[in-house]
């Protein structure tokens, strides 16, 4: 969104209503800078609909991003990956306990699948709402901190972390065994926690160190298979 920001603000510096549009720009109110450029023939109607793609492109996913409540998110991501592999199915109608999401059914005995989801949003202004804080996935300067928590790697064979920016989604898919092994799983998330319970927080800084375990929607139904 910031790209977009940038080369918005070279022109909203021409207008008479600088300050208004500004101030609607940090909000993200764009329909509203978008009109009103036009309105003052600083733009024209095919800039206009150029910066309305571009807005689109960048922002599909704000929807995703703009929801708050904790359990509707999780609910998001379990939803998401369902409907997209077929084959991984919900295991609402199984005796999981809530140990686990989804499962793959093999010949003999099943995967047993846990899903999290994680937005990519600026950390370092806590007070602004999901939605305008929002990164894309290119800001290679925006500071992110998407912590996956309440796993418990003993109660399922695999985790599927989504990873929601602005304009894309990114998967990452870990083995129980790689997730208690990896340096970044912190156990004893709450006290009084029952299991081996933890969190990972995937971030600006650590990213990189994730790049083995990220996949595409079709890798990541190929190695289910072979788990």
């Amino acid at each position: 969104m910031k790209f977009l920001q940038d080369k918005l603000q070279k022109v909203i510096a021409k207008s008479n209503q600088k300050k208004l549009l500004e101030e609607k720009l940090s909000i993200g109110d764009f329909e509203f800078v978008f009109v009103t450029l036009l309105d003052e023939k600083l733009i024209t109607y095919a800039d206009y609909l150029n910066f309305r793609s571009e807005h689109s492109k960048r922002n599909q996913n704000l929807a995703v991003i703009k929801i708050t409540a904790p359990r509707t998110f999780g609910k998001w991501g379990e939803d998401h990956i369902a409907s997209l592999i077929p084959e991984l199915k919900p295991a609402s109608g199984m005796k999981s306990n809530g140990e686990f999401d989804l499962y793959y059914q093999k010949p003999k005995g099943i995967v047993k699948i846990e899903v999290k989801a994680g937005r990519a949003i600026d950390r370092t202004n806590d007070k602004a709402p999901y939605h305008e804080r929002a990164l894309i996935s290119t800001d290679v300067s925006g500071l992110f901190d998407m912590n996956f928590q309440q796993m418990k790697p003993t109660c399922f064979d695999a985790v599927i972390m989504i990873g929601v920016w602005a304009d894309k989604f990114k998967y990452w898919l870990m083995t129980s065994a790689e997730m208690k092994a990896n340096k970044y799983f912190s156990t004893g998330q709450h006290r009084g926690n029952k299991g081996y319970e933890g969190q990972i927080h995937i971030k600006t800084e650590n990213i990189a160190d994730f790049a083995k375990f990220e996949v595409s929607l079709e890798q990541l139904l190929a190695k289910v298979k072979k788990l």
